[in-house]
């Protein structure tokens, strides 16, 4: 299918994606605000567990039962639809809302994308989906922080406001999505012998190792810095503006020749604006070039990184098998990354543990753009 129908018939779906996963940024906001950075960490694991769970459902089931993708997309938004109304106080059940969400639309979107998808298509491909994607998020942003402005930053209002935007999807996200054939999973074990697969296992734990820690410290520092959710809303909304128009002005320019150099750009946008957030500690005004300067440099390095997931995901076996083996790889990256940085900081000041956090993922970045560079170089 061309790069360019295929944008169109999935841009429904991306777009209402894009705009219901900002619920985790809140979400993660809303429980360090409540219940402390232990409850966090709690949050960040119940999520990660739900998430590979729900990625792995569709095609488990698919062994017996034909898995439709348009299925999948309504189930992954009824999920969070259904459940966020009584998510208020109940981080578990806030995590299984998120987690399901995520888990089952990445499921069926890398099933759509790696079954479509050429490898001269990808660069153009990733790039015009984050442009709606970033602006579904800032649309959907925009929203919550004013309802949360209305409420008085009641948390009911962040819920019930992203039950509704998934209300909507469940009827809207599917309506174009191309034919494809039925999600099964089949032998994932042959995956796991491959050589390339222990070649990939460095990239992935650079990739999302510390995503868990990093849902940690990005919740703990816009406490730190901006004290109200409303305030960390207003400032995601407005850094979102930037990111999209920077985005969108060089929407056409990316291209298999030049990814490794834009990956290394948007390398020193994200290490600068993850040390901005390490010095908002002391000077909480640095808090809003951060989500700035982390709005510009983060689209173009989620772009590079999809082009990287989908090269790692070029495997011999079915396209299922390798899905499943990279998430359930991802899910133990980063739970064990989250879980020792936890053990390793108990005792610490929230400022030490901020500061050692945002260096770790400083350091991760990096190291994956080196480690990337050599590998688009050699493909």
């Amino acid at each position: 299918m061309a790069e360019g129908d295929l944008h169109r018939r999935l841009l429904p779906f991306v777009a209402f994606q894009g705009a219901v996963s900002t619920l985790i940024g809140f979400g993660g906001l809303l429980v360090f605000v409540q219940d402390g950075a232990l409850a966090t960490v709690h949050y960040a694991v119940s999520l990660l567990t739900a998430t590979v769970i729900a990625i792995t459902v569709p095609y488990l089931l698919g062994r017996w039962m034909p898995m439709q993708v348009r299925l999948v997309v309504r189930l992954c938004f009824a999920i969070p639809a259904a459940l966020l109304w009584w998510a208020d106080g109940r981080p578990v059940l806030l995590a299984v809302a998120c987690g399901g969400f995520l888990g089952a639309s990445w499921s069926a979107r890398l099933w759509l994308e790696l079954s479509l998808l050429q490898d001269a298509q990808r660069d153009a491909y990733a790039t015009r989906m984050t442009v709606w994607t970033v602006l579904s998020s800032l649309l959907a942003t925009l929203l919550v922080s004013a309802a949360l402005s209305v409420a008085h930053e009641a948390a009911f209002a962040v819920y019930a406001s992203y039950a509704l935007i998934a209300a909507l999807a469940v009827f809207l996200a599917p309506r174009a999505l191309p034919s494809v054939p039925p999600m099964r999973l089949r032998d994932p074990a042959s995956v796991l012998r491959q050589p390339a697969y222990v070649q990939s296992l460095p990239l992935y734990f650079l990739e999302s190792g510390l995503m868990g820690v990093g849902m940690v410290i990005n919740a703990s520092g816009a406490v730190q810095a901006l004290g109200r959710a409303s305030h960390y809303g207003w400032a995601v909304s407005a850094a979102t503006v930037v990111g999209a128009l920077s985005l969108y002005a060089v929407r056409t320019r990316r291209h298999g020749g030049n990814r490794v150099r834009w990956m290394g750009v948007a390398c020193l946008g994200m290490v600068a604006g993850q040390s901005l957030l390490a010095a908002s500690v002391w000077l909480p005004l640095l808090y809003v070039p951060h989500v700035l300067l982390l709005a510009c440099a983060q689209p173009f390095w989620q772009a590079s990184e999809q082009v990287l997931n989908q090269r790692a995901l070029d495997l011999h076996g079915d396209l299922a098998d390798r899905i499943v083996v990279r998430e359930w790889t991802l899910w133990l990256f980063r739970c064990t990354a989250l879980l020792a940085f936890w053990w390793l900081v108990q005792g610490w000041s929230a400022t030490q543990q901020l500061v050692l956090g945002v260096a770790l993922m400083a350091l991760a970045t990096v190291l994956e753009w080196m480690l990337a560079r050599r590998w688009l170089y050699a493909t």
